[in-house]
């Protein structure tokens, strides 16, 4: 088992690069945003399914779904050598900005009625 996690924390750190220049820093976040940008729309698109389970727009919102989730992506960030506190404050404000979302369209679906 220890040799296997050896090899599994190599592959994992295999991502971290040393770049040449700052084109290819830039080539790299670029290629990133690309891979971002859709599991960012494939997130929302599952985030505003849930809304068809919610019995009210007030009812999108559920904190302690917000702190599980928070605390589940620290622990994945502190596997990756980042920091945690960072992560933590692109998470708030992609789940701020896809609650949001997931209010209109909870609206939208019940034609702007507030339950």
């Amino acid at each position: 088992m220890g040799a296997d996690t050896g090899r599994d924390a190599a592959k994992e750190a295999d991502w971290r690069i040393k770049c040449g220049s700052l084109a290819e820093v830039r080539a790299n976040i670029d290629r990133l945003d690309n891979v971002i940008t859709k599991l960012l729309c494939e997130r929302l698109y599952f985030v505003n399914q849930a809304a068809n389970f919610k019995p009210s727009v007030a009812g999108v919102v559920v904190p302690a779904r917000v702190e599980e989730i928070v605390n589940r992506v620290r622990e994945m960030t502190k596997g990756h050598g980042a920091n945690p506190d960072t992560i933590e404050a692109v998470y708030r404000a992609i789940i701020d900005a896809f609650t949001r979302d997931e209010q209109q369209n909870w609206r939208d679906m019940h034609g702007g009625a507030e339950k």
